[in-house]
């Protein structure tokens, strides 16, 4: 009997993370290769964006020294509102990208949400 139990439970599981991912919209490539695109034309954005995560956090590297992160993470929504990317709710996270590459520091200077276009 708890041997059913816990089969069901796994079925269970199994068919609500399905569901799950069956629902979550998820940005086109398209749209991502544009926006990196447009972050690397910008001279405040000077590597490819460091990793997108489920298709709602991009990360990107600044040179802290030159910049504030809050700024460039507003900046990169402004990026995408400017050519209509359809990336609303999408979080910008900025690091450093100096201190990455120095002493692999993955500190968080800088966020924003991009607004729904």
């Amino acid at each position: 009997m708890k041997r059913n139990i816990i089969i069901l439970l796994i079925a269970a599981c199994v068919g609500v993370t399905l569901y799950i991912n069956s629902q979550t919209k998820r940005l086109p490539d398209a749209v991502k290769q544009r926006a990196e695109q447009l972050l690397l034309a910008d001279a405040l954005f000077p590597a490819r964006p460091v990793w997108w995560e489920d298709d709602k956090i991009l990360a990107v590297g600044v040179v802290a020294e030159r910049t504030n992160g809050e700024q460039a993470a507003r900046k990169a929504c402004e990026l995408f509102t400017a050519e209509n990317l359809p990336v609303g709710g999408l979080r910008i996270e900025v690091y450093d990208i100096l201190e990455i590459q120095r002493n692999d520091e993955w500190t968080l200077i800088g966020k924003a949400v991009c607004n729904a276009n």
